[in-house]
């Protein structure tokens, strides 16, 4: 069953809760998130883990999908570690309530601010994605020891859009074949230094897993080298990227889940190591959606648009990655059928949330909600042209 629905009575549900009571007296665009939903996910994700996977296994949530505070509260409470990329965000896990030692900071620019600040903080480890980065930590480390996973990055092509693809030798994440060797000098002369594990992350959106196959394979190859070598390598990070049909039903879900961990479990079979995960879109992308008031309906000889009081500034994924989102009206309405392009009041032509979408008895005033809103939307806001940021709300 889908998680957002039309009841008897036409009103659009998100996981059984009536849309419109978040917009009695709302004229401002809302995001709302399930709680219940999320938790769901969370353990439909963990399920299928434990089904496939014979080692050991820690889940770290990719704070970057969605970060709002109720959220991280419940991956928190969830079990679930943290997966950082800036100080900003280790700040709120912490203050989220969880443990130094499950968060894991990732991430390609580091600042010395926010490596002492992760070093202050006791964190579970640092993924180390570049030989610069490395001697940095160890400069800072000031002889106290570090746990460090290098992030590397295995040169397979994600087939996912090229905004999103992290795993590709075109791409600035991760450390590269050539300069593995380098990173282990600098390793061996740091006593301080205690490399933990090695990860990778090869983009997100994946929906084929036979780059993520590759990868693993270089992986698993490289931890059991530098076991033989002497390293204390104990944890094999096998990143996130798991992804959806954004324009299907969450009932298709289960196949790409299935499809994501009996590749893991295949690749890493007989593989003594603790595997650690990264996802965040998965989990949370389905049960989040952005409420829009239509502001003008504007119908020309060449096109229709359905002008409302969101865009770019507040889901950018559309004008960014050429995404799609489903859209809804929040009540079925019987009337003309129209055609249109449903945009916002930004003032660039690359400001839309859909098009080609149809309507029925559409009206200025009406309410709309863009579907799988959950996942890089309220994350990736901006206050473009002064406009203020949208409401979140949670239940």
């Amino acid at each position: 069953m889908d998680i957002l629905n039309y009841n008897e009575a036409g009103d659009l549900e998100l996981d059984g809760t009536r849309l419109q009571n978040f917009v009695k007296d709302e004229q401002e665009p809302t995001y709302v998130y399930s709680s219940r939903g999320i938790a769901k996910r969370v353990d439909l994700f963990q399920g299928a883990l434990s089904k496939k996977l014979e080692q050991r296994y820690q889940v770290h949530y990719a704070v970057k999908a969605n970060s709002n505070p109720e959220i991280l509260k419940l991956m928190n409470g969830q079990g679930l570690g943290a997966d950082v990329v800036s100080f900003g965000e280790l700040k709120k896990c912490l203050q989220a309530g969880f443990p130094a030692g499950k968060i894991i900071f990732s991430g390609a620019g580091k600042t010395k601010e926010e490596i002492r600040g992760a070093l202050d903080a006791g964190i579970k480890q640092l993924n180390v994605e570049s030989v610069p980065e490395l001697k940095r930590i160890a400069e800072l480390s000031q002889g106290k020891r570090v746990s460090i996973s290098l992030r590397v990055n295995p040169a397979v092509d994600p087939k996912t859009h090229p905004y999103i693809s992290t795993g590709f030798k075109e791409n600035k994440f991760g450390i590269d074949e050539e300069s593995i060797s380098q990173s282990l000098d600098v390793i061996r002369k740091t006593p301080q230094l205690q490399l933990v594990g090695i990860s990778s992350h090869i983009g997100s959106q994946l929906l084929e897993f036979d780059a993520l196959a590759q990868a693993l394979r270089k992986k698993r190859q490289l931890f059991l080298d530098l076991k033989a070598q002497g390293f204390p390598v104990t944890s094999l990070d096998t990143g996130g990227g798991v992804g959806i049909h954004y324009d299907q039903a969450a009932s298709t879900d289960q196949a790409q889940l299935e499809a994501y961990t009996d590749t893991i479990a295949r690749e890493l079979k007989g593989l003594e190591a603790h595997i650690q995960l990264e996802p965040g879109r998965f989990l949370v992308v389905r049960s989040g959606v952005l409420l829009t008031q239509v502001q003008y309906i504007k119908k020309t000889m060449h096109r229709n648009f359905v002008i409302v009081n969101t865009g770019m500034h507040h889901l950018v994924r559309p004008a960014l990655y050429q995404a799609y989102h489903r859209i809804f009206a929040l009540k079925k309405k019987s009337g003309e059928q129209m055609k249109a392009d449903v945009v916002g009041p930004v003032c660039e032509s690359s400001d839309f949330l859909g098009k080609d979408r149809v309507f029925e008895g559409l009206e200025e005033g009406d309410w709309l909600a863009i579907g799988e809103a959950g996942a890089y939307g309220y994350s990736m806001v901006s206050l473009y042209n002064a406009f203020p940021l949208p409401k979140e709300v949670i239940f």
